[in-house]
């Protein structure tokens, strides 16, 4: 808003403050001559001050914007009785009375420390001098403290000035503001008639301060806070509001460096950073316990959800004592860490087979232990893993698989990887860890409600009992109670194999939810499914919400039916608010129905980045994304620890890794080196030895440091292994094939859902498989020559063998929407866990056996 035009001084303008004073007091002295009550000595004054300055802002505004409406008035009495004259009588009472007998009981009489033989007047201005000295410190303590000002943003919400609203405070607020200028004078004896006067200065100038009357106060804004000046103090710009802190005077402020009050210009924009925080009386008690709903919008808490919340920030500070701290200085000393780790190992499984196989018992150090064991892949183990759960032998361990994470394997079989007690123990330890990252950077995203997507916990049982499944679904199985109150869909739903009836169930639940803040699921993919099955059915689960029911509940198994029913309720309000969102005819976007989301953590490395940004434009601005971290069937990798830039610190109290540098393996298979070894900005393969029976695990994977944490090297998730193709020498990385597709989605300004280049050795080609994000007529020869052009840009071998001609051009082919869900169907059906699906970007001929020939819209070709 520009400024406002400065208009002349009228006689009004200057006199209306001290003529009104003036009166005031008068008829205050005036009453006590005549022996009337303390009671009618105050408040007639002040009353005729509200009524005389009523009359000035409707005769002379200072502004015509500020005029309050019949809204604002019953809204800001309600503060005026509740906040400025019912809680003071509390105060007064319960607090101070309480204090003066606790002092009776010790004999301890403050009275001496007050003159209360001079003058009333004379008091009042030392009741002045001291109170404003004490509101100054405790004003300024409240606009530079976070959870204070969150209480007295309340005072600088509204958006226009006018004398009824002198009364808009929090209760805290209010408390905190008597322990400064009444309750020190209470116990000090000051006797009623200095009090009351006290009173009458005190609320007639604060009237004034918040009134809309033009006024001109020249020598009086260096004694008084006036008008002129606490306008400053509600300015928009916490520049101009971080000053004239002063309560009736202003003195303080110019003593201590805070007085404002600048020339040829006036504020004219009032109120808090967020132009919609709440106005009412209700919804401003619950403001301050709803994070930095003053910067930016965020959910109101009911009772419920605010001790919940309060539980869960004593939660996460025991989490920062208990497990954070000692990561921290695990880290710093990443060598003895981890042969701890290693050695704890060893010492535990010394007499298994494994264990008497390969020596434990010999094993001093990491060298020997090197040279003990080969390095080894799953299929290497399998013997070992199923003799230990058919035949209850200790094989690999000592501590029997109470269930294994089931994914797919090399061979078509699938691979089960031991889950011990222990295995469970350290998921919670670095999950607790991880929540704790994301509670500091971003404490809304926990205020509301948690979608959780996972796998079932128990997918099925093995023939000698044991079950299989996923263990992060068992972890949201067994979570504790508190916690579990914070997730919105029941375990039970993870747990129905028909794919479409339970993304149904999730979207019907989700959709109703207003209040949902942290969205999670380990692949992206999740969240585009779940928004194309929301938007199916849009329309007849509005119904659904309105009535409180699921139309397709009596298609559930029983134990299923019976949890999605307890969450089940009536919701019309919610049902007209779907309803509006819905009249436009428009796909909905998440940002429509889940304003309030905060934090969505997903993986956002490899062919997860690809799918992720596809669909971010669909959730709020200023969502965060965090990275759920090096995490597989196998193990967990790292810990997200910087939720600002990703970096992940390996799991190093858990589990035992060695590296070896990208082209050292895959050239001549070594050196091996361990986590304090490994380099900043270099590529490396990993080898891990878990507590669960993975002994120098070949996982296939390559990372990249990216930083450190403490003395421990930071890791990011690149690509598997297996993402790198030569089909006459090129060696074409996955990393080269995102980077290069990434830029040509910037350059025509298109994305995808999913993408695969398959690589075909006889025919010496490069295919792309795409399916767009939204259908839409796009260039398919500009986009594949661009595609073509950032790989011989990126890959100087590709680049000879095309102009060789050893490679033919490389060929887009593009897919019908549904496409990267008919894959997933597929992948799934052969034994991977759904939470754990990544899919692969980058792959052989030989090792692609799904056929895209039904979903395919067209191809492009690049004839260059």
């Amino acid at each position: 808003m520009a400024s406002i035009e400065l208009r002349p001084h009228s006689i009004i303008a200057w006199i209306a403050y001290p003529a009104t004073i003036i009166i005031c007091l008068f008829i205050f002295f005036l009453f006590q001559q005549h022996n009337l009550s303390l009671l009618l000595c105050s408040y007639v004054p002040v009353v005729l001050g509200a009524i005389i300055i009523t009359f000035l802002e409707s005769r002379f505004p200072y502004m015509d914007l500020w005029r309050a409406n019949g809204a604002d008035i019953r809204n800001d009495l309600t503060f005026m009785v509740v906040i400025q004259m019912m809680l003071p009588i509390f105060l007064n009472f319960f607090v101070a009375v309480t204090l003066l007998r606790f002092l009776a009981v010790w004999g301890i009489r403050l009275e001496a420390f007050w003159p209360h033989n001079w003058p009333v007047a004379i008091q009042v201005v030392v009741m002045l001098l001291v109170a404003d000295f004490f509101r100054y410190w405790i004003h300024r303590l409240a606009h530079t403290n976070s959870i204070l000002w969150k209480f007295h943003a309340v005072h600088h919400s509204p958006h226009k000035l006018y004398w009824v609203n002198v009364g808009r405070f929090h209760p805290v607020d209010k408390a905190l503001q008597f322990l400064g200028d009444s309750l020190p004078f209470i116990l000090l004896g000051v006797s009623e008639g200095v009090l009351a006067l006290y009173f009458v200065f005190y609320a007639v100038n604060g009237f004034f301060q918040h009134s809309n009357v033009e006024m001109r106060f020249g020598l009086l804004n260096y004694v008084i806070s006036s008008a002129e000046l606490h306008r400053w103090h509600h300015s928009r710009k916490p520049v101009e509001a971080n000053q004239n802190y002063g309560n009736n005077i202003i003195i303080w402020d110019i003593l201590f460096g805070t007085y404002f009050l600048p020339k040829n210009r006036e504020v004219n924009d009032l109120g808090l950073h967020n132009r919609t925080y709440p106005q009412d009386f209700k919804s401003q008690m619950k403001a301050p316990f709803s994070g930095n709903l003053d910067k930016h919008p965020d959910l109101l808490p009911d009772l419920r959800s605010f001790l919940l919340n309060s539980l869960l920030g004593i939660r996460m500070r025991i989490i920062g004592w208990t497990l954070y701290s000692p990561l921290k200085k695990a880290a710093m000393n990443v060598k003895a860490t981890q042969w701890k780790i290693l050695k704890s190992i060893i010492d535990q499984n010394s007499s298994t087979e494994f264990g008497l196989r390969h020596d434990f018992k010999n094993i001093s150090d990491v060298q020997s232990f090197r040279e003990k064991l080969p390095v080894f892949d799953y299929e290497s183990l399998r013997a070992d893993v199923e003799r230990q759960g058919n035949d209850k032998i200790k094989v690999l361990t000592n501590d029997h698989p109470i269930m294994y994470n089931q994914t797919s394997g090399t061979t078509g079989q699938p691979k089960y990887i031991p889950v011990l007690n222990l295995t469970l123990d350290h998921l919670r330890r670095s999950q607790k860890i991880f929540s704790y990252i994301q509670y500091k950077d971003c404490k809304e995203a926990f205020f509301g409600r948690i979608v959780g997507m996972v796998s079932p916990a128990i997918d099925g049982v093995l023939a000698n009992g044991i079950p299989f499944g996923s263990a992060s679904g068992h972890i949201y199985k067994t979570m504790p109670k508190v916690a579990r109150a914070k997730y919105l869909l029941p375990q039970e739903v993870f747990t129905l194999e028909d794919y479409g009836l339970k993304y149904q169930v999730i979207a019907r639940l989700c959709f109703e939810a207003d209040d949902i803040t942290y969205l999670g699921s380990a692949n992206p993919s999740s969240f585009h499914r779940l928004l194309e099955v929301v938007n199916e059915h849009r329309f007849h689960m509005v119904d659904d919400i309105k009535e409180g029911v699921f139309r397709r509940i009596d298609e559930l198994p029983e134990n299923v039916a019976n949890a999605v029913k307890q969450v089940l309720h009536p919701n019309p309000e919610r049902a007209i608010f779907l309803g509006d969102i819905l009249s436009s005819g428009s796909q909905v976007h998440y940002s429509d129905f889940w304003p309030s989301l905060k934090l969505v953590a997903t993986w956002t490395g490899g062919s997860c980045g690809v799918s992720l940004s596809g669909i971010l434009k669909s959730f709020p601005s200023g969502v965060r994304i965090s990275e759920l971290g090096y995490l597989s069937s196998e193990f967990r990798g790292t810990i997200t620890i910087d939720a600002e830039t990703n970096a992940g610190v390996p799991t190093i109290q858990e589990s035992f890794f060695e590296f070896v540098e990208q082209n050292s393996w895959e050239d001549h298979r070594g050196p091996f080196l361990g986590v304090e070894d490994i380099e900043m900005n270099k590529r490396y393969y990993v080898f891990v030895t878990t507590p669960s029976g993975l002994y120098r695990y070949n996982m296939n994977d390559i990372v990249e440091v990216s930083g450190m944490f403490g003395s421990c090297p930071t890791i990011r998730f690149l690509q598997k292994g297996r993402g790198v193709t030569n089909i006459t020498g090129e060696k074409l990385y996955e990393s080269q094939i995102i980077q290069s597709m990434d830029d040509s989605f910037k350059k025509f300004g298109f994305s995808c859902r999913f993408y695969q280049v398959v690589a075909y050795q006889e025919k010496s080609q490069y295919m792309i498989f795409l399916e767009p994000n939204v259908e839409g007529d796009i260039d398919e020869d500009a986009f594949t020559q661009y595609v073509e052009e950032n790989l011989c840009s990126s890959n100087i071998e590709y680049k000879e063998k095309r102009l060789g001609g050893r490679l033919l051009p490389i060929k887009v082919l593009l897919l019908k929407t549904g496409s990267y869900e008919g894959y997933k169907e597929y992948c799934l059906s052969k034994g991977q866990s759904e939470s754990q699906f990544k899919g692969t970007l980058l792959q052989y001929d030989t090792d692609h056996d799904f056929d895209w020939s039904p979903w395919l819209i067209s191809e492009s070709s690049n004839g260059n």
